[in-house]
């Protein structure tokens, strides 16, 4: 069942434990006293936030699955609890990885990965504010370079599969209880801007077009623990191919802590 490891198993938990958060939430919301409903939306922002981290991200680079139909069925299903298409995600993420932050071309004052953080800076040399970054990012993903990527990868038909599930389990919520759209949309929202938060504080500080020192790591074992070794991150950027329980292991390949970024606890605290 497992293509690679059964640990993977702690994701697919996750991950429904968050279907089951939404869909909760959903029922109860109208009887939730103003207290549960901001402890319910606390959580709900925190676990979207680490299904980018962790599900989705891990998903992308060693699919949990050895059947490609079991493959494309937790593709649908994560879509519904990301709030946006698993596989415009998956080459949202792959662009990342393959210009890893860079810095805007001199020459034609861009740069490639479509999600870094000096792409829309306004100082030469100087990545954007985190305050912009995290909270206009979310609303300016260059959904058609995605969409284009996927079907160069003939995977519009997942795409659109994906599209139709969200939206269907978007009206079906709404349709039980309409008021839940003023949880829904403002939660998935937020844990938007939290991801690209995280994603900006990973790579803040590092060096831009050093494949050895552009990603910023943390060591911390309980942000580790919770969020499945992801503090690993420059080992990540170096071998993204390798399972996050075995990235750790990577750490010795890696430069001098005094010749790259690293943060004590957790990424959290990379100001």
């Amino acid at each position: 069942m497992f293509a690679h490891s059964t640990k993977d198993a702690w994701l697919i938990g996750l991950a429904l434990t968050e279907f089951a958060v939404i869909v909760g939430a959903a029922l109860m919301f109208d009887r939730l006293p103003g207290w549960g409903v901001i402890s319910a939306a606390a959580l709900s922002v925190f676990l979207n936030c680490t299904n980018f981290q962790c599900i989705a991200h891990n998903f992308v680079h060693t699919p949990f699955f050895a059947r490609a139909e079991l493959h494309r069925t937790f593709s649908v299903f994560n879509s519904l609890i990301l709030g946006l298409p698993q596989t415009l995600y998956r080459y949202h993420h792959l662009n990342h990885h393959a210009y890893n932050n860079d810095a805007l071309d001199p020459v034609t004052g861009k740069t490639r990965d479509l999600s870094s953080t000096y792409r829309f800076s306004r100082q030469p040399g100087r990545p954007e504010s985190l305050v912009r970054y995290a909270f206009i990012g979310p609303l300016r993903a260059d959904v058609g370079a995605l969409y284009a990527e996927a079907r160069r990868h003939r995977e519009t038909g997942l795409v659109w599969t994906e599209v139709t599930a969200l939206i269907g389990f978007c009206a079906a919520l709404i349709t039980f209880r309409p008021t839940f759209v003023a949880f829904l949309l403002p939660t998935w929202y937020l844990g938007h801007v939290a991801a690209y938060a995280e994603n900006y504080l990973e790579h803040h500080g590092a060096i831009p077009g050093n494949r050895l020192a552009d990603s910023v790591s943390s060591y911390g074992r309980a942000y580790n623990l919770i969020w499945f070794n992801n503090g690993y991150h420059q080992e990540h950027h170096c071998r993204p191919q390798v399972h996050w329980s075995r990235v750790p292991a990577l750490r010795a390949e890696m430069l001098p802590e005094c010749a790259r970024r690293v943060v004590k606890h957790a990424h959290w605290f990379n100001f």
